[in-house]
């Protein structure tokens, strides 16, 4: 069976689902493909707005959700304070590009480098910020994709200025665009978006969120077995 992981390393639920599915691949007959996208530009496109600016209240429970769900999971994810801000403020295209740049040349190392971006932006809180950002902070300037190359030198990426030259090259940009119009073209509004195909080709499903392994185990036939936390690799 294939299924389609499309996520924006901005979205903690997208971290989740992210674990979740990797986990399940070791006792489902799976295969995960991962498809990076731009949930702000998602977001423009289908007219919606993040969950943590709509709303105050949704936002604070948001806070309180992530913290009962990355237990439920064991992923140890640490909302911070600024949990809005934090969404808000810290642009994640250039990481989400830095997946694609990396599943282009080193496709092995794809599912590494994201667990590193998400690690940094929701256990660590630090930004996986563009360039542009940084260069927004004089001081910064000569730290152009610090973070970023941090990120590669922890997955193991010898290559780590090629690399991040990869993430300003059109292809790249052109390839993050086209998952993001993909996604959206199935009726995407948020993230993570999982498409599931059966292996014999008689059906395919979509789902929006980080909670239904039940419901794709049902439809692929195999059972679910909670969160697997005994194959964290935290």
């Amino acid at each position: 069976h294939t299924v389609k992981l499309y996520y924006d390393i901005v979205s903690p639920y997208s971290f989740i689902g992210f674990e979740s599915l990797l986990r399940y691949r070791v006792v489902w007959p799976i295969d995960v493909i991962l498809k990076p996208i731009c949930l702000g530009g998602l977001f423009k496109d289908v007219g919606n707005t993040p969950p943590a600016k709509s709303c105050e209240a949704k936002a604070t429970y948001m806070a309180r959700e992530i913290e009962m769900i990355s237990r439920h999971f064991g992923v140890p994810m640490n909302v911070p304070k600024n949990f809005t801000g934090h969404i808000m403020d810290n642009s994640t295209v250039d990481a989400c590009r830095l997946i694609i740049a990396t599943q282009r040349s080193d496709p092995d190392k794809a599912e590494t480098v994201s667990r590193q971006l998400f690690s940094r932006f929701w256990i660590e809180n630090l930004p996986v910020k563009s360039d542009d950002d940084l260069k927004k902070v004089r001081n910064l300037i000569a730290l152009k994709y610090f973070a970023n190359s941090q990120v590669l030198k922890k997955s193991l990426i010898t290559n780590v200025a090629e690399m991040l030259d990869q993430v300003k090259a059109e292809e790249v940009k052109e390839e993050l665009r086209r998952n993001t119009k993909e996604v959206q073209e199935m009726g995407a509004f948020g993230m993570p978006w999982i498409t599931v195909t059966k292996s014999d080709g008689s059906g395919t499903e979509q789902y929006f969120g980080s909670d239904r392994l039940p419901i794709i185990g049902e439809f692929i036939g195999q059972s679910y077995h909670g969160p697997l936390r005994h194959l964290s690799l935290f």
